[in-house]
């Protein structure tokens, strides 16, 4: 009989505990860097960027427990973290769609004040945003926050104060899904004056930490041209194989369970470097193993079960928001595809157009969240189980006429 087991794979949330997070040693490096230079002096505000379910979240997290002194991810990668422990301030904000500097301001602040209770006795953060932020939708130049930046940057400067006087490294703050927010909204400008205020007025023990899908930092640029010289970058690749496999042989041992080495390139190729399918299919092995070792027939009878049950209605959800006619012969020509990264040449060939008579295609999809582009003239599923999903149900209706894909 086999032994019941506490899952030790997260596909549903952003892994928190840091000895439960695998590979990503040279972003891990990044992150070290910058709280290295923020601990001493020269604050540097960073992003981290990558595809939807990449694993921006996971990293942010672990950014976090290492500013509040856990060592644990560093240590076991053997990465020199420079000083025995790091002791920051931090504030944490998940930013909801179309909020501006305002709504983001309010939820640091309130997370801010949370915490420095804790920390300090009798300290409290006054922050009054109401008709401090005007923007305009029309002329991003005629944008007024210079009084949410004004308020923010005295507020925090008091808590970058006592932190110093406490011995604290200094004031992190967390922004993730820093992408939903409006590109209209002035957050770039925001970020860039604050970013600047605080230097100038030789506050150096303060820094942001974002995390944002591929193409934030560029959406911000598009609003402040200079946004781009504000934050440190760390982009989030896919993963390789052996980082898919560190994932599944910490998962794995902690379950007790053994595998055979033909199991991580397997869930590598149909994860496709994508950490979130590798803990769902990680977890869905565990489920189907009945001998305490993870054979390749799992992996099969664990993608059967994902796609047929777990991820069914979902994948279909997607297929169907892709739109019918042309743009399921697109997603048909993608699927039938051996490799992950689809170029536009093979769709070409599979569903008999000219790039240009489906490019509009191409461009809602990505709009709808379906497909992302690789590189130039190369195109990937967001999901990549519904490229699965696809070659075992098929697509849906393409009866619709062409002269309507397009609308």
């Amino acid at each position: 009989m086999k032994s019941r087991y506490v899952d030790p794979f997260t596909p549903d949330i952003p892994v928190s505990d840091p000895a439960r997070f695998s590979g990503r040693r040279t972003q891990v490096e990044l992150v070290v860097d910058s709280l290295y230079q923020l601990k001493h002096g020269k604050p540097t505000s960073t992003i981290i960027t990558g595809d939807r379910g990449i694993g921006k979240s996971s990293l942010l997290n672990q950014a976090k427990e290492l500013a509040q002194g856990d060592n644990r991810l560093p240590t076991r990668l053997k990465i020199d973290i420079g000083v025995q422990k790091y002791d920051f301030v931090v504030a944490w904000h998940d930013a909801a769609k179309d909020q501006g500097p305002r709504e983001i301001v309010s939820g640091i602040m309130e997370d801010l004040q949370s915490t420095v209770a804790t920390i300090f006795a009798k300290f409290r953060l006054e922050l009054n945003l109401g008709g401090a932020l005007k923007v305009s939708q029309r002329d991003p130049e005629t944008r007024d926050i210079t009084g949410v930046v004004n308020q923010f940057c005295t507020e925090i400067s008091k808590v970058a104060v006592r932190a110093k006087e406490d011995g604290k490294d200094g004031v992190l703050i967390f922004v993730d899904e820093l992408d939903r927010a409006s590109p209209t909204s002035g957050i770039a400008t925001f970020f860039k004056l604050v970013i600047e205020k605080l230097s100038r007025e030789k506050v150096t023990n303060v820094a942001f930490f974002c995390a944002g899908i591929t193409g934030a930092i560029q959406k911000l640029e598009d609003e402040h041209a200079s946004i781009y010289r504000t934050f440190k970058e760390i982009p989030v690749p896919r993963l390789e194989q052996k980082e898919t496999a560190e994932i599944l042989r910490t998962g794995y041992g902690n379950a007790k369970c053994g595998f055979d080495e033909s199991v991580p390139p397997a869930i590598h190729k149909l994860a496709a470097g994508y950490p979130e399918p590798v803990h769902l299919l990680g977890s869905q092995t565990l489920a189907v193993d009945t001998d305490e070792n993870i054979s390749i027939d799992d992996v099969e009878a664990a993608k059967i079960r994902t796609i047929e049950t777990l991820r069914r209605n979902k994948l279909n959800s997607i297929l169907r928001r892709a739109g019918s006619g042309k743009y399921q012969k697109i997603l048909r020509a993608m699927a039938e595809y051996e490799g992950d990264d689809v170029p536009l040449t093979n769709i070409s060939e599979k569903i008999g157009y000219m790039q240009n008579q489906y490019s509009s295609n191409m461009g809602n999809l990505q709009a709808r969240e379906v497909i992302i582009q690789r590189d130039r003239g190369v195109y990937a599923f967001v999901d990549p189980l519904l490229k699965e999903y696809i070659k075992r149900f098929g697509v849906l209706s393409i009866e619709a006429e062409d002269d309507k894909d397009t609308l």
